[in-house]
């Protein structure tokens, strides 16, 4: 699942439906990142963020980041089965490039959320001479609304990651 490649974007088609059958709204930011929200008592609350990468990072494992969504996505659809609310917002969030994977920097997608990123990152080349920014508009994604994809502090209450490592170097030390 290649961070904006045809892979990821199954990946996040086949996310949104989950989201959707789970009981939340659930879109694509600016980034490429899968953002599901259920929300709280009060509309618009501040959200917990619940989540990990999508992407597949080499080495990584089958489950390596994809565990931290899968299980934000069953919560929430234990939580809708059962109709409780909190006074915050739940938002599962899926996000691309993690381990500088695609492109030369960690965390890349998660930086555009944290509002890390400073602009430089666009010229940015993969492996076969793409840049960041062709990559997204290939993907249908609006590079002069990247900055778009920054979240402010008081819109998040916590951020939560179930994460599991399972690369070749915690196999070989057992």
């Amino acid at each position: 699942r290649p961070y904006l490649g045809a892979g990821h974007g199954a990946t996040l088609d086949r996310l949104a439906a989950w989201m959707r059958e789970a009981g939340m709204s659930a879109r694509i930011d600016a980034a490429g990142n899968i953002v599901g929200r259920y929300e709280g008592l009060v509309a618009d609350a501040p959200a917990l963020l619940v989540g990990s990468h999508v992407d597949s990072v080499r080495d990584g494992g089958r489950y390596d980041g994809m565990l931290g969504v899968v299980l934000g996505i069953e919560a929430v659809a234990g939580f809708a089965a059962r109709g409780r609310r909190f006074a915050f917002a739940i938002e599962v969030i899926g996000f691309g490039d993690e381990e500088g994977s695609r492109f030369p920097v960690s965390m890349l997608a998660t930086r555009a959320v944290a509002g890390a990123l400073d602009g430089q990152e666009l010229d940015l080349r993969d492996g076969a001479g793409t840049t960041l920014a062709e990559a997204l508009a290939a993907f249908g994604l609006d590079v002069a609304q990247l900055a778009g994809a920054a979240r402010r502090r008081d819109e998040i209450v916590a951020y939560v990651e179930a994460h599991i490592e399972q690369g070749p170097v915690l196999e070989a030390e057992d």
